[in-house]
């Protein structure tokens, strides 16, 4: 399907730009500053990180790097994640020197952060450096944009907001890039523009409403993207920025909607969810037929799954889904005895979760007076057992600098509630480290270390008394991958417990 020919789109009122520095427009609102009584004229700086690999980046401006004068303005900005945005930065009209840089040690001091790359541009008076870090954190590269800014009183009065499109897709050389309005089909879609990579195109106002984006293989012309429903309800300006998909779908590609304060991410609306679970149920005298090996089921209204057979301790393999709501059975396999029945898991578009099923004890009191020792004998009467699960969200951080960690706390105590991870440093005692999140009982925690050698320590407390339940050694590096940390009863340990370290 040639879009062009059948829609008769008239090329010239898309206007495709140069590929480096263009004047457009965007979604954002610059604010004045001022410098003693004088009225001083301003510009506007912003940073968007698509660096996959990237750890937070620190930007830092600085009007003169040899000037020791409290006078020269210098400032280091909070942090951007991949896939964020920082805030609009205001700073006088003049030259300036940048410095892009990450955190490698506890302090986010300018002074001890890790100088990435550095370069210099002049800020302008009503204008925006829309500053785009992208490619492969060892040899990054920024590009600078500048984007002048538009006044808006007259949008507001036609009702329409201002569009441009970013193509920052690493290995999308040309990309077509189409909109329809949301109660039409790709049938009625009209042609936004060709862009290469790295091309910020000319701002196009259009009417607020709700609209659809496509993107369309610029050989094939076989849609590879399509976007849910996207609402643009203010007479503002928007940035429409094509990246890689990281996540699970299958298709390479993702909208960011950029506005003054926030980035939306649209995926596929075709993308499809991964998910798989984690046998965390112990051998059990109630349950005697459970030998330590489990399957689960999944029953949607329109799809179905099962997975093979996996044993305590391990993570069955990743069923690959269609976005529905479904019901999950757990089974002891080649029988019909089931451990779990009809609890319920939503997998969204490109959602990739991990499911922890294990097993919960309750006292029963039969007759409600909370005595569950009826007879004094010491032993609790009656104990039930319930088989549960713990649904988490799997991490897809590529960065290479610092590490993404889920820590589960699987252990059904009466003598404590949650346990302490502490990760030490060589340079650290437990007393002293600042990495030491608590993890209540099957509820997930989460924490995010630097590259490091860690001697960690699970630590519960009993009564006044810490208790190590487990210890070990961690190694983060460029190569570490996000982690499951899971600590849990284990009979066959030293210890009674064991931790589990898996790659999410």
């Amino acid at each position: 399907m040639y879009f062009e020919k059948q829609f008769g789109i008239d090329r010239k009122f898309w206007q495709k730009p140069s590929l480096y520095f263009f004047l457009s427009t965007m979604l954002l609102v610059g604010c004045g500053g001022s410098s003693g009584d004088d009225e001083e004229s301003t510009g506007n700086l912003r940073l968007y990180n698509v660096s996959q690999n990237s750890p937070i980046i620190y930007l830092t401006i600085d009007q003169d790097l040899t000037d020791e004068d409290d006078d020269a303005y210098e400032s280091t900005y909070t942090g951007v994640g991949f896939a964020e945005i920082g805030s609009i930065i205001s700073v006088n009209t003049g030259d300036y020197f940048y410095e892009i840089a990450y955190q490698d040690d506890e302090s986010k001091d300018r002074d001890s952060l890790a100088l990435i790359l550095e370069g210099s541009m002049s800020i302008d008076q009503d204008i925006i450096k829309f500053m785009v870090l992208n490619d492969d954190i060892h040899s990054p590269k920024v590009n600078i944009y500048q984007i002048p800014l538009i006044d808006d009183d007259t949008d507001s009065e036609d009702d329409l907001f201002n569009l441009r499109i970013l193509n920052m897709h690493p290995s999308a050389d040309v990309a077509n890039i189409y909109f329809s309005k949301s109660d039409e089909t790709i049938n009625e879609a009209q042609l936004i523009g060709q862009f290469v990579h790295e091309e910020l195109s000319d701002n196009q106002k259009l009417a607020q409403d709700s609209y659809i984006f496509y993107i369309v293989d610029a050989v094939t012309d076989d849609v590879v993207y399509q976007s849910e429903e996207i609402t643009f309800s203010y007479p503002i300006q928007y940035i429409m920025a094509m990246r890689e998909n990281t996540a699970t779908g299958s298709s390479p590609y993702l909208l960011d909607k950029i506005s003054n304060s926030t980035v939306v991410e649209y995926i596929d609306v075709e993308s499809q969810s991964h998910i798989r679970a984690y046998n965390a149920i112990q051998l059990h005298d109630l349950i005697p037929d459970y030998q330590g090996d489990i399957s689960f089921n999944l029953a949607g209204v329109h799809y179905s799954a099962s997975s093979e057979s996996f044993a305590f301790g391990q993570f069955s393999q990743t069923l690959v889904q269609e976005n529905d709501d479904y019901s999950i059975d757990v089974l002891i396999p080649e029988s019909n005895i089931q451990l779990l029945s009809k609890h319920l898991i939503t997998l969204p578009d490109n959602s990739d979760k991990t499911i922890f099923f294990y097993i919960d004890e309750t006292y029963v009191d039969d007759d409600n007076d909370g005595d569950i020792d009826e007879n004094n004998d010491g032993i609790v009467d009656e104990i039930a057992i319930d088989i549960k699960s713990l649904v988490v969200d799997n991490n897809h951080s590529a960065s290479i600098y610092d590490h993404s960690l889920t820590l589960i706390n699987l252990v059904d105590s009466d003598d404590f509630g949650f346990v302490q991870f502490y990760f030490v440093s060589n340079n650290e005692m437990i007393d002293s480290t600042p990495y030491k999140p608590l993890v209540s009982y099957a509820q997930p925690s989460y924490t995010s270390l630097l590259n490091n050698t860690y001697k960690v320590y699970v630590v519960a407390v009993d009564n006044s008394s810490e208790i190590i339940l487990e210890s070990f050694e961690l190694v983060l590096n460029e190569e570490s991958k996000p982690l499951f940390l899971i600590i849990q009863d284990d009979v066959t340990s030293p210890t009674g417990y064991r931790v589990d370290i898996a790659e999410q």
